[in-house]
């Protein structure tokens, strides 16, 4: 018999976790995670809180094949086969039993569905052409749980193809039953009570820019070889994503630099870059939903022009201390404290969420410049890998942060794209100016170039 979901609420996080263990037929609703709960108050037209994986294939996608291939890996993630619920105090996920179909890609990606209409998932699958994409709400899980999904729906489309892939290194058996840690709100387990609050930062420097239509967003990505970038990052002395960072910090630099308003030095206000990483790194956990935070390398340029080797080194000993696993305890804590404050729980969501959005303006998106982060390698088995071109991964820009980056790579294909809901693509442009003045060769391609010129463009620089 189906257990029914109280009238009144969904289930407290402490209670919340023996649904999260259980399989979704036996509990057809759960809590978010800790890292999900600020996303539903702010999801707009302009926030859509997606982010997108897509991969590029050596021959034109088989949509019927790929809709086989999903039905079939559905069921091994029953935490992503749900809709989003509202109850009195908190969202919360439910069972969605409808069908889920492959839809046609669009020019502009990653554009909020409803979550008011019944039956409506919190991903899609999506084809054009040659490109197969995953469009995931981070609401759901992060770009570990996101690619651990599309890898084994992947490695399913090329089973039916005839092409067999084992099972493991992140490729789930769609037979398999999922496994109690794959539900686990990670935060909650690593949180330390009484551990010091984190220094809150002061407001950001941000790009300026007219605002492109709403649902228009310009993805720009630069095509680079991972092996160059590599040996690049180490005569520097630094790791890729240290490196990619601090290309990316000199490039706000140079653009701020250039805007008249920022002339008089004294008045200007810190860059800040949000630089995601992933937990599981630090703190032992096989979680399929969100476990990741930040750091936040800064350059205040009230000080003077900072050169490219002073940037290095300030954002590897920024990220450094700031993921510490000291330090990264400090920011769960405060996050699943905060959360499980009784006052904070007995306010009805209606009032909670107006705070809760102005809580993600001030101590979210108000502190940074941009973000930018690095997912690291796709590790497509080698049964299938060759058949795949290239990966990317695309961040959704909202208003304030008006230009993000992501970043991924797939054999010796590095892929950086930028998504921009601003007209000006300047960022872009110093960006990869500054990789390409530093020896590497990019190839950029964009759906909506400066002056909403061609859809489609590809520049080798």
């Amino acid at each position: 018999m189906t257990k029914k979901r109280p009238n009144s609420a969904p289930p407290t996080h402490e209670r919340a976790y023996s649904h999260e263990r259980a399989h979704s037929d036996a509990h057809p609703w759960y809590a978010l995670d800790h890292a999900a709960l600020i996303y539903p108050p702010i999801l707009s037209d302009r926030v859509s809180a997606y982010y997108r994986i897509q991969a590029t294939l050596d021959e034109p996608v088989d949509t019927e094949l790929l809709q086989t291939a999903l039905d079939t890996v559905r069921p091994r993630f029953p935490y992503f086969q749900t809709e989003l619920r509202k109850g009195f105090f908190w969202f919360f996920f439910e069972r969605n039993d409808q069908p889920q179909r492959i839809a046609q890609d669009s020019k502009f990606p990653m554009q909020k569905l409803s979550t008011k209409r019944r039956g409506v998932y919190l991903y899609r699958v999506r084809t054009h052409e040659n490109r197969v994409a995953l469009e995931m709400c981070h609401i759901l899980t992060d770009g570990y749980g996101a690619l651990i999904f599309f890898r084994t729906l992947l490695a399913e489309y090329y089973r039916l193809q005839g092409i067999p892939t084992p099972y493991g290194d992140g490729v789930l058996d769609p037979a398999g039953a999922p496994e109690d840690y794959e539900w686990e709100d990670a935060f909650s387990r690593y949180a330390t009570p009484g551990a010091p609050k984190p220094t809150r930062g002061k407001s950001a420097w941000h790009l300026p820019g007219m605002a492109l239509p709403i649902h228009t967003m310009r993805v720009t990505t630069g095509e680079l070889s991972l092996s160059a970038a590599l040996a690049k990052a180490k005569t520097h002395g630094a790791t890729l994503t240290v490196y990619l960072s601090s290309v990316y910090l000199a490039a706000l630099q140079d653009v701020q630099d250039a805007d008249p308003q920022c002339a008089d030095r004294r008045k200007r206000k810190k860059l800040r870059l949000q630089v995601p990483a992933n937990l599981r790194n630090f703190f032992p956990s096989r979680t399929l939903r969100n476990f990741s935070l930040y750091a936040l390398p800064d350059l205040d340029t009230r000080l003077g022009h900072y050169e490219f080797g002073e940037i290095v080194t300030r954002v590897k000993a920024m990220m450094t201390l700031a993921f510490d696993p000291k330090e990264l305890r400090r920011t769960i804590t405060r996050n699943v404290t905060t959360t499980k404050n009784p006052f904070i729980r007995i306010i009805p969501l209606a009032i909670k969420n107006p705070m809760m959005r102005a809580v993600y303006k001030t101590h979210g998106e108000n502190l940074y410049t941009s973000l930018s982060t690095n997912v690291g390698q796709a590790k497509l088995p080698e049964s299938f890998a060759d058949r795949v071109k290239r990966i990317d991964v695309i961040l959704p820009s909202t208003p304030g942060l008006k230009t993000v980056a992501g970043i991924l790579s797939h054999r010796d294909s590095l892929s950086v794209s930028f998504g921009s809901v601003i007209e000006r693509n300047d960022l872009e442009r110093a960006f990869f100016t500054r990789l390409v003045k530093d020896g590497l060769r990019v190839k950029v391609e964009s759906n909506l170039p400066l002056g909403h010129g061609k859809e489609h463009t590809n520049a080798v620089l």
